[in-house]
């Protein structure tokens, strides 16, 4: 009987490290798969802006307004998931989630009207894209926290003459904004390729 009792707890011992190992080890990954961009939803995120994308001419828009191939697709996926209906609790709306103000600014009188979005995102986006010197991080910050925010945020010191556009550090600005900038990249980057 006793050879009976140390086979089993045997096998519940190994089953019970095998099941620690596995949760140490998806503890670990969580982060990567996370920075890498796993999230639930979205392969079907994706499927929507790819239709939208074709729809709306998105990679046009990219070569018309100078902007680096895939943007569009990727602030769309991030900002509305495809939805042009989406509105934020802070009162953006459409597919690239404009608020009021910069709508107007941009010529945008409806902003859940995807193509007119469409070409206002690409025409605001160029605009800071140019603004700060062809630097998406500053470009895609200045989408996210405010033009306002990143002018104040890499404004020159009174004894520096030079640009402060290549010398910002994103650890100085707030954790969304580093998120936002990390995740629109990688986005970027799968958009980019297909």
């Amino acid at each position: 009987m006793t050879r009976t009792h140390n086979k089993t707890t045997k096998k519940r011992t190994q089953w019970l490290l095998m099941a620690v190992l596995f949760l140490a080890i998806l503890f670990v990954l969580w982060p990567v798969l996370r920075e890498l961009g796993y999230r639930s939803g979205d392969d079907a995120v994706a499927l929507r802006v790819y239709d939208w994308r074709d729809e709306l001419k998105l990679e046009s828009l990219e070569q018309e307004y100078k902007l680096p191939k895939g943007l569009l697709s990727a602030v769309m996926h991030q900002e509305s998931a495809g939805d042009p209906q989406a509105q934020s609790h802070a009162g953006a709306k459409g597919l690239f989630q404009f608020m009021r103000h910069t709508a107007k600014d941009m010529g945008l009188n409806d902003r859940s009207h995807p193509q007119d979005s469409a070409t206002a995102a690409a025409k605001y986006l160029g605009q800071l894209y140019v603004r700060y010197d062809n630097n998406l991080e500053l470009t895609l910050a200045a989408y996210n926290w405010g033009l306002g925010n990143v002018d104040q945020y890499v404004k020159p010191k009174k004894d520096d003459t030079e640009s402060t556009y290549s010398k910002f550090r994103l650890s100085k600005m707030p954790t969304e904004t580093q998120d936002y900038i990390a995740r629109i990249k990688m986005l970027r980057t799968t958009y980019y390729l297909r």
